[in-house]
């Protein structure tokens, strides 16, 4: 059967990636999913790896524990190549925060739609149905306002919601991008990384589709990670480079 690995970047939450976890379970019966989860810790300094070893399921549950901080795209980057390294051609792999604001109980409908053809789906926030709860006035004006810019001057057809991190890939998508940029697929350090990511794979004209989400970072536990002013200069300079530089050529 087709393999489905769920890789979890996690970075001290140890609050709420149980509550994930949790969430996870419902699909460990789905008749037509394989799941597999792997969690990589970022060098976490709260309890997050061991609560994940000591965590009882049945959905078969990995862990790639760093023992220091690199930044999100450090360990999704690690993720992504576990995946390479493991799955076969035809397999899928998503991508999500660990925090529990993103909800698996989407990830069916874009297996679905991957299984439809598309090579890369995102959960989107800009959507028709989506819904976003939690979030300051200002990060959902700031995120929306990047998008719009990004639409603009780096257009990637089927896709508004450029930095969502909850996403499922065709895993012969992601082989392209290793076979093509190699440790270059993923530079950037935080949370810009996703942006960066989507445009490399850009290259490779992927069938890209977007369902609505709806996102509840009310449900997360702990204080945020991202320092939105750094994240929001390092995705411009993103947008520069695309325009501009070499990186992604």
């Amino acid at each position: 059967m087709q393999k489905i690995l769920a890789i979890l970047p996690a970075y001290n939450e140890e609050a709420s990636i149980v509550d994930l976890l949790k969430n996870y379970e419902s699909l460990a019966q789905h008749p037509d999913i394989s799941l597999n989860i792997l969690v990589v810790n970022d060098g976490s300094k709260d309890q997050t790896a061991k609560v994940v070893k000591n965590f009882k399921g049945s959905i078969p549950l990995d862990l790639l524990d760093n023992d220091q901080n690199g930044g999100l795209g450090k360990v999704l980057k690690d993720g992504l190549r576990y995946a390479i390294h493991h799955l076969k051609e035809g397999d899928i792999v998503i991508t999500m925060d660990a925090d529990n604001s993103h909800n698996p109980h989407l990830i069916p409908r874009m297996v679905q739609q991957i299984r439809e053809g598309s090579s890369l789906v995102i959960a989107s926030r800009y959507r028709q149905g989506a819904r976003s709860y939690g979030l300051s006035f200002f990060r959902t004006c700031t995120s929306f306002l990047a998008g719009s810019l990004f639409m603009i001057f780096a257009p990637v057809k089927g896709v508004r919601d450029y930095t969502c991190g909850f996403r499922a890939y065709r895993l012969e998508l992601l082989k392209q991008g290793f076979d093509y940029f190699g440790e270059r697929l993923i530079e950037e350090k935080g949370f810009s990384c996703m942006v960066e990511l989507l445009l490399k794979l850009n290259r490779f004209r992927p069938i890209c589709h977007e369902l609505p989400m709806i996102l509840r970072y009310d449900l997360k536990k702990g204080s945020s990670k991202m320092n939105v002013r750094k994240t929001i200069q390092t995705t411009l300079a993103v947008l520069w480079q695309y325009r501009f530089g070499n990186r992604f050529k």
